[in-house]
């Protein structure tokens, strides 16, 4: 078992890795909860379809009174209307600060379970299990939990440290190649912002050839040491910039049009690992404009797109509706923008007040694949 120990200014917190964890877990639990008298593990219908006799059997191994919420699947249920449904339920449940609410599940009910988490009651305990690799590398660590408002992406949210994160990369092996192809994105993210080194494993580790080679990489000891590699990294960056002043807003490359392509497509039609995938491929045709890049490392970078199946042509939007989410990306203010850009593999670079002409070209060569 690998741990890692997570510091911050709000809490510190274990980070437990290794395959088949989860079956530890409830001792791990029952150890460091000595206080709670409940918990409540909040997941959606599609995972609790795969796991719910391993939800059961977990839960039934805490000596805890258990209960467990399902809400819909996908980002457009990451909102009050199921924070509300939520808060019904723990009320109903008559749960304490001393209590515990699992995330059970990817991003998405990571953010809506937090979020619940650090309200209810001005906050209670927090354990986060993440089912996917957005998860597990990204989202599940450092205390970002936030809700979609109105169809915007992420505008009402807050800090709060989970007390615990159990990640089983087994979880993953149930995945479809969509969901596979969302977590890539944010891994590529790593090697091309933080360890080229991930860039290069992940070229060495697959072939191109096979169709079932995102399944393969997945369930490969090598794959595991990548998730862990990433969750450190992600870990390292928290520990410096808690609260994303700073250095935390490099994890953002790609994020900035990929939330706008997100909002273009109503939250529905184009994933988040598919618009961070895109909207990396803009911010390297930023980088390329101004002059940082050359069109060598973007074909490097596309030829490994190609091996990971992930998207680099963005669907013909409009682009009106792409660029207005702009205005509520929390790097912006309301007289300037803020661009993580490249220019290098593992040196990034951030750009401020970058020419709105200069956004729209490098958005139309990914529409129009100008390579």
């Amino acid at each position: 078992m690998k741990l890692i120990n997570a510091k911050t200014k709000l809490r510190k917190y274990p980070i437990y890795f290794q395959p088949d964890i989860i079956k530890k877990a409830p001792f791990f639990i029952n150890k460091y909860f000595i206080d709670a008298e409940k918990v409540v593990l909040i997941t959606n219908d599609k995972i609790y379809g795969i796991y719910e006799n391993n939800i059961k059997n977990f839960l039934e191994q805490i000596s805890l009174k258990f209960e467990i919420i399902i809400t819909g699947d996908g980002e457009e249920n990451k909102n009050l209307k199921s924070a509300e449904s939520i808060y019904s339920n723990l009320v109903k449940q008559n749960l304490h600060r001393n209590d515990i609410i699992i995330a059970f599940g990817g991003g998405v009910i990571g953010d809506l379970a937090g979020f619940v988490a650090s309200t209810f009651h001005r906050g209670i305990k927090l354990i986060q299990i993440p089912t996917t690799i957005i998860g597990q590398v990204d989202s599940s660590i450092g205390g970002k939990v936030v809700l979609n408002y109105r169809n915007i992406k992420n505008v009402i949210g807050s800090f709060y440290q989970p007390h615990m994160i159990i990640i089983d990369p087994t979880f993953l092996y149930t995945l479809d190649e969509n969901e596979i192809v969302n977590g890539l994105a944010e891994i590529v993210k790593y090697g091309l912002v933080f360890d080229g080194r991930i860039l290069r494993i992940l070229e060495d580790s697959i072939d191109e050839v096979k169709e079932d080679r995102l399944f393969k990489l997945v369930r490969s000891e090598v794959f595991h040491k990548v998730i862990f590699k990433c969750a450190l990294i992600k870990t390292r960056v928290v520990k410096k910039d808690e609260f994303d002043l700073d250095c935390r807003n490099l994890l953002n490359f790609g994020h900035t049009i990929g939330h706008c392509l997100e909002n273009a497509a109503d939250l529905k039609e184009i994933s988040h690992g598919q618009a961070v995938s895109m909207g990396m491929m803009v911010a390297i045709n930023i980088s390329i404009k101004m002059g940082f890049l050359n069109n060598h490392i973007k074909n490097k970078i596309i030829k490994l797109y190609k091996k990971l199946k992930l998207p680099y042509i963005i669907p013909d939007l409009d682009m009106d509706k792409i660029l207005k989410p702009l205005k509520y990306d929390k790097k912006f203010t309301a007289f300037s923008n803020k661009f993580v850009l490249l220019k290098g593999i593992g040196r990034p670079v951030f750009f401020y007040n970058l020419n709105r002409d200069i956004i729209i070209n490098s958005i139309k060569i990914c529409i129009n694949n100008y390579l």
